[in-house]
């Protein structure tokens, strides 16, 4: 159930209605787990039941962890939910690369060879079921005895498939309360949802049309094709996921929830550690928080170790990301450029070499450069592919500048710019609500208009693979 789909937009708006017209707070979380709980059973049973059954296991051992003090149990709650990520996402992986090390030639150990089907949003959920266990052992949150709200935290239907990934000591008190009507919040969550519709409808899933022909044979076309093709691509994934996370935001202020921000115009930052102050926000705090510091982060005696502490961060980054070596190179272009971003602050450099490395515009410049190469690992279908783009741009070869793409194309590569500088600044911080009411209507006819346009129908969103 898609989150630009009929049926979903139907599911919301039912759930809304009988949500808000509940009189008493249990009747609410009712409600809202009862949806939450067809949301994901709608699409396999059998993996709504596993889910269940890890939400309940989570809050019996989160139980366990408050009254006994005892950190086996959170190991306990870390190796399950890990072992079953890695089963349903790596297992394959491991598998073909353990008979390509052996020279194994057997087609039943082909491909998917185990026909597993990735469940959905479990790369997500399973990070949030570690958070809490990890900050109830740490006392940071106390264990929740209602299990209707620890079910809620987990299975809230507008984040459960791809984030944000949210903190129990954040949202689980939300659920506590009985919200109250608040028309203001209202018309943020709705404008929120549409403009997340139209960067994804709207942008991304326009760019994909020509992105995916690009990527599908890079050695069909030209420099520039594949040039614009990887600039693409980086603008595509912004506007997907930072448009699902924004449907995902005001689909639940519209329950009186708030959720936390995903994106701060990544490709606004002036070096990698910036950028990922502001790409996919929650899952870098989360990596800081449950991963960098459990490694040591910046509190080891010795430099080399925070070193590695970075690199070893962003290549389990990368692999939470998909189960590729192409993930994990993306992951690691970014361990590597942070760990360089980070000597740079400290080497004694000349000063004339760290004013031209801050140098803004240089910076900017470096930081995208490195940003949008990585882009072309992540997204290529095979390394070799990656490689053929990269050779294709950088190698001046006779009709380099000659295009393929049609005028569609450059048109929304020149409405990226407009489009997100308006939906960042009405969005961010629930900017919408501070405008007046006549530039706040024009705002929303505008990017309403815009969707209506060029609207895209029936592409996935990127991150749902995750």
């Amino acid at each position: 159930m898609l989150f630009n789909s009929i049926q979903y937009i139907v599911l919301l708006s039912a759930t809304l209605l009988a949500y808000w017209l509940s009189p008493w707070l249990r009747l609410r979380q009712a409600v809202v787990l009862l949806a939450s709980g067809y949301f994901y059973f709608s699409w396999s049973p059998a993996f709504g039941v596993m889910l269940f059954g890890l939400i309940v296991v989570n809050w019996i051992i989160g139980g366990l962890i408050e009254r006994t003090h005892c950190r086996r149990w959170l190991f306990v709650a870390c190796l399950l939910n890990l072992a079953l990520l890695a089963y349903f996402k790596y297992m394959n992986f491991f598998l073909e690369n353990i008979h390509a090390l052996m020279n194994v030639e057997d087609e039943g150990l082909h491909g998917s060879a185990l026909s597993i089907i990735l469940p959905l949003g479990i790369s997500f959920y399973v990070f949030e079921l570690i958070s809490y266990q990890v900050d109830v052992c740490q006392k940071k949150i106390k264990h929740e005895r209602d299990f209707s709200v620890f079910a809620i935290f987990v299975l809230f239907f507008p984040h459960l498939i791809a984030g944000p990934i949210c903190r129990a000591g954040q949202f689980m008190p939300q659920i506590h309360v009985m919200q109250k009507r608040d028309s203001v919040r209202f018309y943020n969550g709705l404008y929120m949802f549409v403009a997340g519709l139209a960067l994804k409808a709207g942008l991304a899933d326009g760019l994909a049309n020509f992105v995916n022909v690009i990527f599908k044979a890079p050695a069909n076309y030209s420099g520039l094709d594949n040039f614009l093709a990887v600039l693409g691509f980086g603008i595509q994934i912004l506007c997907d996921f930072w448009g699902y996370s924004l449907m995902a935001l005001g689909a639940a202020l519209l329950f009186g929830y708030v959720l936390p921000f995903n994106f701060n115009q990544p490709y606004a930052a002036f070096s990698i550690r910036d950028f990922w102050r502001r790409w996919h926000i929650t899952l870098s705090n989360w990596l800081r928080d449950y991963l960098y510091i459990a490694l040591g982060g910046a509190r080891v005696s010795a430099k080399w170790k925070i070193q590695r502490n970075l690199l070893l961060t962003m290549l389990i980054g990368g692999l939470w990301h998909g189960a590729s070596w192409n993930f994990i190179l993306w992951g690691g272009i970014h361990g590597v450029s942070l760990t360089v971003n980070r000597w740079f602050d400290t080497a004694p450099l000349p000063g004339v070499v760290k004013n031209t490395l801050r140098w803004p515009p240089f910076a900017w410049l470096m930081t995208m450069l490195v940003v949008f190469i990585a882009w072309v690992f992540f997204r290529a279908v095979t390394f070799t592919d990656a490689i053929t783009i990269l050779e294709k741009i950088v190698t001046p070869l006779p009709g380099w500048s000659s295009t393929k793409l049609e005028p569609l194309y450059f048109e929304l590569l020149i409405l990226f710019l407009p489009i997100q500088w308006i939906v960042h600044k009405t969005t961010y911080n629930f900017n919408m609500a501070g405008m007046d009411m006549w530039k706040a209507a024009v705002t929303f006819t505008a990017i309403s208009i815009f969707t209506l346009v060029y609207y895209v129908d029936g592409n996935d969103f990127i991150y749902f693979q995750f």
